[in-house]
């Protein structure tokens, strides 16, 4: 069976509209060993770039630092890391 990408549509608490998309499995144990340490403790400077990169394909591009507070970054890289994970 041939990987299809599939979406959500995410509001976050500030209202802010955000799309995620899911990645290939190779692409999803990539990101997880470069955005995991020791133990699979997951580490937040490397996966939250990681998902802004690759699972937050709107609004495209976005860094860490373009977030107005920690509690929206930390909402919306985990929101995205549930959904790559579960696809839900």
């Amino acid at each position: 069976m041939a990987f299809t990408a599939k979406t959500k549509e995410y509001t976050s608490e500030a209202g802010n509209q955000y799309t995620f998309q899911n990645v290939p499995n190779s692409k999803q144990a990539e990101i997880m060993d470069k955005g995991t340490g020791l133990y699979g403790k997951v580490l937040n400077s490397n996966m939250m770039p990681l998902m802004l990169e690759n699972v937050v394909v709107v609004p495209n591009g976005l860094t860490m630092d373009e977030f107005e507070t920690w509690e929206e970054l930390e909402e919306v890289t985990n929101a995205a890391f549930n959904f790559l994970r579960t696809g839900k």
